[in-house]
């Protein structure tokens, strides 16, 4: 008898160190999985970030060449006339 309280004795301590290291764990990975998580959001708050600010860039350039391209016409027309006027 005195074995098998023994036995259950030891099971007992064994059972319980597992139990204190498995919680560890367990907490832990839920704080890795909260971590992830944020990284995760905050990946995805700059992904669209980027997106936003490349779309602007590509309308600002979009802009700048139509205006480039006007202003080339003016001074082509200012040259013309200028040409005529020394003429």
């Amino acid at each position: 008898m005195e074995m098998i309280n023994l036995l259950t004795l030891i099971g007992a301590v064994m059972l319980g160190i597992i139990t204190f290291f498995l919680k560890r764990t367990m907490d832990e990975l839920k704080e890795v999985k909260d971590v992830a998580y944020t990284a995760k959001n905050d990946l995805n708050v700059l992904k669209n970030d980027y997106i936003n600010k490349y779309e602007h860039l590509t309308e600002k350039f979009d802009t700048l060449c139509e205006s480039v391209r006007d202003l080339t016409k003016e001074i082509k027309e200012l040259n013309k006339e200028l040409n005529k006027k020394k003429d």
